[in-house]
């Protein structure tokens, strides 16, 4: 047991976060309930004004739910590896998926891959910002395979906002988001001209978040914007 994560698996056996099987490692699933809960779609159009588009990877209801719960407020770090999976599905769905083309020659190739911050407030309570705990290690596998794309850039400040957006109704999330974000000082003079951006994030609810930090990056003329999230509801 010299490795952190073999003393956790030793200490906390791993099981499917949906349905409590046992399963090889932390963050894995069992077959029936990943297929049950991996659901890649894209928002439709209708709903966004400032990013291109916006694909999700599975519903927000079950084991996927409390993980990314349990994440952002029990300070239960371990379990974000249960994104892991469908990040890889994501990558499959990006390779072989004929509509994720910008033009008819060549499928979407990211230069940068954006996080949406946590607020100083919340970082310093959590100790962490969970979006990084979800996609980090992902982008960076994809960066050390191309490195003249997918890199993680950490670019945006979020300033604490007056209300928490969970118990707000949509409109209220568009008031108490919009204008929260800025180009973190340390980037203020970095060039998004012609650049292909993805922001990434937990959880697609009404999309204030996502089309905040956008509206950012549009201003900084950023060719395309589009988002990524692990979970979502019905549209």
């Amino acid at each position: 047991l010299n490795r952190s994560s073999d003393l956790w698996d030793f200490l906390f056996p791993p099981v499917c976060p949906h349905c409590g099987a046992p399963v090889a490692t932390q963050g894995d699933w069992c077959k029936a309930c990943f297929t049950d809960l991996l659901h890649i779609r894209h928002v439709p159009h209708k709903f966004l004004h400032y990013v291109d588009d916006v694909c999700v990877l599975a519903e927000y209801r079950g084991g996927l739910k409390s993980m990314i719960y349990d994440v952002k407020f029990n300070e239960k770090k371990e379990q974000s590896k249960g994104a892991a999976p469908f990040l890889v599905s994501y990558n499959f769905y990006m390779k072989y998926n004929e509509s994720n083309i910008v033009n008819s020659n060549c499928k979407i190739m990211y230069d940068y891959i954006v996080p949406v911050p946590s607020s100083e407030k919340k970082k310093a309570k959590r100790g962490y910002n969970q979006v990084d705990l979800f996609f980090l290690e992902w982008a960076h596998s994809l960066w050390e395979i191309d490195r003249k794309n997918f890199k993680w850039l950490d670019c945006i400040y979020k300033f604490d906002t007056s209300r928490d957006m969970w118990g707000l109704t949509n409109k209220e999330r568009h008031q108490n988001i919009d204008d929260a974000f800025v180009i973190c000082a340390d980037y203020k003079d970095i060039d998004f001209t012609n650049k292909n951006i993805l922001i990434v994030d937990d959880i697609y609810t009404t999309g204030a978040t996502i089309e905040a930090v956008a509206k950012v990056l549009q201003k900084h003329k950023a060719l395309r914007i589009d988002a990524l999230t692990l979970a979502s509801g019905s549209f």
